[in-house]
């Protein structure tokens, strides 16, 4: 894929190089077994596990769209997503006892959450050809401790030129403001920039709209009615084909 003028590689990094789902579903199940004592949470969660990961995802999007755009703090999205996730699995929960459990949850769900990190195929055989090409960035929303410690997993601390954290410096995609500094960091345009990840909001359109070329990592092929990324790939490996 020819991208003139090509200078900057910018990465995602939940479920474009490290395996988010896996982990999240991992630590989900992993603790589940704790509450089947509990009064109308139990019986689901023994009987009809995905249903409750199905629910929490959903919240879990929402609620960090509330964050993005400042409705929501940090702390307390921790666990929201899970007292939600609670009251529209099982309605009769007061809201007192949701939010009692989703305080519990959420704690035991950070905790288990790093036991499941793995870096998707190819990530890291990837980013180490295209470091010889190109400068490398990162990008991601997601709670500091939690960002920089998949980093120091994997010893990719140095692995990028720049590596913007959202929890750090208080921006999130889509907001135009991190694409900029991160431009800024990199010493390079935004036409000479490419952004790749997962989430076509946050990542294709929140490139887009800061004047970057983007690419959609799409590896389940997902159908849009519109995708207007500039290219799409399935296999993080057809990122090799780029060239300037």
């Amino acid at each position: 894929m020819h991208f003139p003028n090509l200078k900057a590689i910018v990465f995602d990094l939940d479920n474009t190089l490290l395996d988010h789902t896996v982990a999240e579903k991992r630590a989900i199940t992993a603790f589940m077994p704790r509450y089947y004592h509990e009064n109308l949470i139990g019986t689901i969660l023994q009987t009809a596990p995905e249903q409750f990961i199905k629910a929490y995802r959903h919240w879990n999007e929402i609620l960090w769209k509330d964050l993005a755009m400042e409705r929501l703090s940090a702390d307390d999205l921790k666990w929201k997503r899970f007292a939600q996730t609670l009251r529209e699995v099982a309605p009769d929960f007061t809201e007192q006892d949701a939010e009692r459990l989703g305080r519990e949850m959420g704690k035991t769900y950070l905790e288990l959450y790093a036991d499941g990190w793995q870096l998707l195929p190819d990530a890291d055989e990837t980013l180490l050809a295209l470091k010889k090409r190109f400068k490398l960035g990162l990008i991601t929303n997601g709670f500091t401790d939690q960002q920089r410690g998949k980093l120091a997993r994997f010893g990719w601390e140095t692995r990028f030129d720049a590596a913007l954290l959202s929890g750090e410096i208080g921006v999130m995609k889509p907001h135009k403001a991190i694409f900029d500094r991160t431009l800024e960091q990199l010493g390079v345009e935004a036409g000479e920039a490419v952004y790749v990840g997962d989430h076509y909001e946050s990542d294709v359109e929140g490139a887009l709209g800061a004047g970057w070329r983007s690419v959609w990592f799409n590896p389940h092929k997902t159908e849009r009615r519109e995708n207007r990324a500039t290219w799409t790939i399935s296999h993080l490996t057809e990122l090799l084909a780029i060239h300037s």
